[in-house]
């Protein structure tokens, strides 16, 4: 063969084997061997970094732990408070209609048929009161 298609050859042959290594990259790269345990000749020894970090990890899981649990006790504490403020305002609302209106808590007063009559009754009794701070009138 004639030098330039020898010269051609080996660069077609160049180019398959890169393109051969190419479509190799592709694929998962080799594994490589695994170490046996312990730590590996020539290096300090891995153990007390181990420990520390070890240690390390048990005071911050002691730690998360202990947080967690303030926190579920505050938020039981703050449901509980809600609950108390629900039931302090649901007893002011009801003492203060007994008063208003006079009559007992569940059930209509005497004569009123319906939330609008009830009102009517609480206005009248309201306009019946003497004001703090005046004479009656006579």
């Amino acid at each position: 063969l004639p030098e330039g298609e020898e010269e051609e050859e080996e660069e077609e042959e160049e180019l398959e084997s890169s393109r051969a290594a190419f479509r190799g990259s592709r694929r998962s790269p080799p594994q490589k061997p695994s170490v046996p345990p312990g730590d590996p000749p020539g290096t300090p020894p891995l153990a007390p970094v181990l420990q520390l970090l070890r240690n390390q990890l048990q005071e911050k899981d002691a730690l998360i732990r202990h947080l967690e649990s303030d926190w579920e006790r505050s938020r039981a504490q703050r449901e509980r408070e809600e609950r108390l403020l629900v039931t302090a305002w649901y007893n002011m609302g009801l003492a203060l209609q007994r008063q208003e209106g006079g009559t007992a808590p569940r059930g209509l007063p005497s004569g009123a048929q319906s939330f609008l009559a009830q009102q009517r009754l609480a206005t009248v009794a309201r306009r019946a009161r003497i004001p703090h701070g005046r004479a009656p009138s006579s």
